[in-house]
């Protein structure tokens, strides 16, 4: 604890050393166009500015799933739930309380009905990955209290390519997983008209670990691999764009096969049948259509009118070990939005007022089936503003949401959410900022949330919803001082996220023995029907339930360029990032990241790039009852690309090296962190193209 509280205490002395020098730097504040506020190309203040990635950053991460992309940015984690599956965790929250967007619009997958449920959009296809919160987010959910990832891709094209064709292609390969990748993306076109094209395919084999897969191991258990964690995905997609001067409109279709492996033994057995044991595979499909257009300036006081709508067909299914489907899970969901984007209102208020609709049917189909079908509706009105009043800056917003809940077995859910939110910037001086956010969400519990009933064979649970949860209320408060201009930069947020009737699954202990139940496939509620504790392979019972939460963190990054000049220019990276989250009245929540400390190198000259990350994971001994706690790890990961062009194309090579010290790493997020720990140390090698 000494070194981390020494690292701690030098993060902050850069900090003030670098607000000193104020007055000695020279201001240089980077324009980012983020595609998920509508008022971006207006002015780029936004009261908590967005965290984005740009190209040259994804291509120094992992590309394994959207959740292991963005984990190493300041607050946030992934779920983790093996190779395959990886959704961003926000400050503490999770599931549908993070919006996981492509291009504007919801993935439409079931990835937050269950942990083991992958996100269905690709990291490797991204342009830029945004990561947002505060007001902006009243654009796209009441919900939305822990923020939104947006995964901005060209697959409707926006621009028509100066030359007539541009697109760009990647293949690697991984040693940990004996995993290759490829992907290819072209834009083409002349005049108006530009068509987009890509296809990926990803195949990887169980990966390696420096030890056992179980943090108990059984006797006899082989180290070195997580079993049943191999991935193979394909994805295609096509588009087409007429962009004018006054009109913009373009669609595409995309298409996602997606089969991974769910780490962990489970067993199935049927009545007068042999228990089968072995792993769960996912097999997972979608069918996805995609439409937006624009029109610009169309009425007086109106800049911009777009709208943007998405259908999506979807299904998995779980195949047991013996080869049958155990459930098989469908989600056919509509969603579309229209922004008016109005003139400036008195010379200061820039705004956006628009309409959000959703349509969802969900079903799930089999033996072990733990929700019934059910259909959600969503309309929602919206509307944010933002204006600036010489060295101050505001942002406000406002959502009214109606949803609607229905399920097969008769029970339903109606509720009425109305979330607000605003803040305000302080520029004290050039590049520097004061500020705070304050937001009143709303979120009304999902159909899985509602109306689960049953045995998840994949994540070895038994869930029971509750159709009496009520709506949770959250109310965020965001204070952050930051300098963005200078060779050096720095934030410091702080924030506290009261929610009242926190919505959470919680482990039970009905017979009162001190163990988590386990129970039966076909338990009836009955208390004498848990099992002895000494059953810990079968379902663990989950109930939804509400209690009042709190969570209250800090987030603290400076980056210090070191050096520019002809042999270079190194920059240093030190960051650090805490949430606490605890009920009101029954300790920690579960599966909370506990505090982070890290520090990098990014280094270039020439064609040659270099970057060194490593990121301390203090152990978790904060845990909710019946919690296991986590030990701490190092992770230290490399990168190195050269750059250079022949014949109008410009090709990287690149190596990336990860876990180099070979850590057995478990994340807390995660629900299978007993059974299946981060990959040990890999190397990957590959190139990119770009032409």
């Amino acid at each position: 604890m000494k070194t981390i509280y020494l690292v701690i205490t030098m993060v902050i002395t850069v900090l003030i050393q670098s607000s000193i020098t104020v007055f000695a730097q020279e201001p240089g504040i980077e324009e980012i166009r983020v595609t998920a506020d509508p008022l971006s190309n207006v002015d780029n203040h936004l009261i908590q500015p967005a965290q984005v990635l740009n190209r040259d950053d994804l291509d120094t991460r992992s590309i394994q799933n959207i959740g292991e992309t963005v984990s190493r940015e300041l607050g946030v984690t992934s779920s983790d739930f093996g190779a395959g599956v990886g959704r961003p965790i926000i400050r503490g929250l999770s599931g549908g309380r993070v919006k996981v967007l492509e291009s504007g619009i919801s993935t439409m997958d079931a990835s937050t009905v269950s942990n083991d449920h992958a996100a269905t959009s690709e990291p490797v296809f991204a342009e830029q990955i945004e990561i947002l919160r505060g007001p902006a987010t009243l654009l796209y959910g009441s919900g939305a209290s822990g923020g939104l990832v947006n995964v901005v891709t060209n697959r409707i094209p926006a621009r028509v390519p100066e030359d007539g064709l541009e697109g760009d292609a990647v293949i690697q390969y991984e040693s940990v997983n004996n995993g290759l990748t490829g992907a290819v993306g072209i834009i083409a076109g002349a005049g108006n008209l530009a068509i987009h094209l890509s296809g990926m395919k990803r195949d990887t084999d169980d990966y390696d670990i420096p030890g056992f897969a179980e943090a108990e191991p059984d006797v006899g258990e082989e180290p070195g691999t997580v079993e049943n964690s191999s991935t193979e995905t394909e994805n295609v997609a096509a588009g087409l764009s007429y962009i004018g001067n006054a009109v913009m409109i373009g669609f595409s279709v995309s298409g996602l096969d997606n089969g991974y492996g769910i780490p962990g033994h489970h067993h199935h057995e049927e009545e007068g049948d042999e228990e089968e044991e072995g792993g769960v595979t996912i097999d997972m499909e979608q069918a996805r259509y995609d439409l937006a257009a624009a029109v610009y300036t169309p009425l007086r006081g109106i800049r911009e009118i777009r709208t943007r709508w998405g259908y999506n067909d979807y299904e998995h299914a779980e195949i047991e070990p013996n080869g049958d489907t155990g459930t098989l899970f469908s989600n056919e969901e509509m969603e579309g939005r229209l922004e008016i984007i109005h003139d400036p209102l008195g010379n200061n208020w820039d705004g956006v007022v628009g309409i959000q609709v959703n349509r969802r049917d969900f079903a799930a189909v089999g033996e072990e089936a733990f929700l019934p079908p059910s259909e959600q509706d969503v309309i929602a009105l919206f509307l944010v503003e933002k204006a600036d009043f010489n060295l101050w800056h505001l942002d406000l917003g406002i959502r009214y949401e109606d949803q609607a809940s229905d399920s097969d077995t008769g029970a339903s859910a109606d509720h009425g959410l109305i979330s607000i939110g605003g803040g305000a910037n302080y520029e004290y001086s050039d590049g520097y900022e004061l500020g705070v956010s304050i937001g009143r969400n709303q979120r009304g519990p999902t159909i899985e949330e509602l109306f689960a009933n049953g045995p998840h064979l994949a994540t070895n649970a038994f869930e029971v919803g509750n159709t009496g949860l009520g709506d949770e209320t959250s109310t965020n408060i965001d204070l952050h001082w930051h300098k963005t201009g200078g060779r050096h930069t720095f934030k410091l947020n702080l924030f506290y996220n009261l929610i009242d009737d926190f919505i959470h699954l919680q482990e039970q202990d009905l017979n009162g023995d001190g163990v988590a139940d386990r129970v039966e496939e076909d338990f009836s509620g009955d208390i004498a029907e848990i099992l002895d504790p000494d059953e810990d392979e079968e379902p663990l019972l989950l109930f939804h339930t509400q209690a009042d939460a709190g969570f209250i963190g800090l987030e603290l990054e400076t980056v210090l360029n070191l050096f520019e000049s002809d042999t270079g220019n190194l920059d240093l990276r030190l960051w650090t990032d805490y949430v606490n989250g605890k009920l009101k009245n029954n300790g920690h929540l579960p599966r909370i990241s506990p505090l982070r400390l890290g520090a990098g190198l990014d280094y270039d000259r020439g064609p040659w790039y270099f970057n060194l990350d490593y990121t301390h994971t203090e152990e978790q001994r904060n845990t909710a009852e019946l919690e296991d706690p986590t030990p701490g790890y190092e992770m230290l990961n490399l990168y190195t690309g050269y750059t250079f062009d022949t014949g109008g194309t410009r090709f990287t090579l690149f190596v990336r090296g990860t876990n180099l010290l070979d850590e057995e790493a478990r994340r807390h997020t995660s629900i299978v962190k007993n059974i299946a720990p981060l990959a040990g140390r890999s190397g990957t090698i590959g190139i990119r193209a770009a032409f």
